[in-house]
Formats: C-alpha cells, structure tokens, sequence
C-alpha cells in the first residue's frame, strides 16, 4: 500500500517561501498561506474529509 504525498516537505516549504516564486510565477496570498502552514509544520488534510 502506498502513500500519497499530501503537498511539500517543511523544508520544501520554507525555501519557496524565502523565493517568492514557483516556476517563475509569484505566490498568491492563499498559496503562501499554505506554504507558511507547511513550513510551521502543520499537516495538511486530505480533500473531502
């Protein structure tokens, strides 16, 4: 059984949040608050729970 990988590592999280940017485009509020959520370590839920 294998698990889905639910968004980025904190890690991952905390370097586009320094960026600014993801493939060349800028954050948008909603995404960097996401971003800063994963970066604080807070997990994120699966879709339809």
């Amino acid at each position: 059984m294998s698990r889905k990988k639910l968004g980025p590592s904190p890690q991952k999280a905390q370097e586009i949040l320094r960026h600014g940017k993801v493939h060349g485009k800028k954050l948008t509020p909603k995404q960097r608050r996401f971003m800063g959520a994963r970066a604080g370590g807070q997990p994120r839920k699966p879709r339809g729970k």
